[in-house]
């Protein structure tokens, strides 16, 4: 172990005995060896965060198909999630040919096990005490296409039939409007059922994904998405608008000139 991790002998010893004090990367560095899988990696590293004080925790995603286990086990457990996307519908709005055709594009190496995933991650929001779902949805989103046109379409139409749901309320930001609250990055606000759990914030990347769990940081994000839901279009507005897109796609789509 302690070739591998490039750790002296007395440092091994001294963790295992508890006799020295270690870090989120120490225990990120062992679960990674021990080959712990995502979700419980995250448990034990939030359990060591809120030990030692460190704000934030980085998660390897461990594969595409792992990386869906895991998320589902979090949403299965929650009360309420918000979360902002600027790039792409949430895995929890997609159509099962747009999840297929993302996942290809993201590089995923079985798109197929990441569509059904998804679509079995929907189910929370139809079982009875699911979670609350707040999304609020760049609507340039909506344009990003990574597959045939008809994509956008039925993405649309779909997200209007989602959020009639009535534990769903997705607002759209639409193309244009004025921002004076902003995120480069999509993220998710998971607020447990368990009272003792604090809520956590979760942005995802290509390699990784990073938890914030003190509370000043799910703060931070919780005030911007406020902020964003105050600028997108209001629920019923935003069934509108995406059924108004639904039928006005081509006109987004650019064309080369003739």
């Amino acid at each position: 172990m302690a070739r591998q991790l490039g750790w002296s002998q007395p440092k091994v010893s001294r963790v295992e005995m508890g006799r020295t004090a270690f870090t989120i990367k120490d225990v990120a560095e062992l679960l990674a060896l021990y080959g712990v899988a995502d979700d419980v990696r995250a448990e034990l590293l939030a359990a060591t965060a809120q030990d030692t004080g460190e704000p934030a925790w980085i998660v390897r995603a461990g594969g595409y198909v792992r990386r869906q286990a895991s998320m589902l086990s979090l949403e299965s457990v929650t009360k309420r999630i918000r979360q902002y996307q600027p790039v792409l519908v949430p895995g929890l709005l997609q159509t099962r040919e747009n999840a297929w055709h993302i996942a290809k594009a993201m590089g995923a190496k079985e798109p197929d096990a990441i569509a059904d995933g998804r679509m079995r991650r929907q189910e929370v929001l139809l079982r009875r005490g699911g979670p609350r779902y707040e999304v609020v949805l760049d609507a340039r989103a909506l344009l990003m296409r990574t597959g045939p046109v008809h994509l956008l379409h039925d993405q649309a139409s779909f997200l209007v039939e989602q959020a009639r749901r009535p534990r769903v309320d997705l607002r759209i930001i639409p193309i244009g409007a004025e921002s004076s609250v902003s995120s480069t990055v999509g993220f998710a606000i998971y607020e447990f059922r368990a009272a003792q759990s604090p809520d956590v914030v979760w942005v995802e990347s290509l390699a990784g994904d990073t938890y914030f769990a003190a509370p000043e940081d799910v703060a931070r994000y919780a005030a911007a998405f406020e902020g964003m839901q105050g600028i997108a279009l209001g629920a019923e507005e935003s069934i509108s608008y995406l059924g108004w897109f639904a039928e006005e796609v081509d006109r987004f789509l650019v064309r080369p000139p003739t």
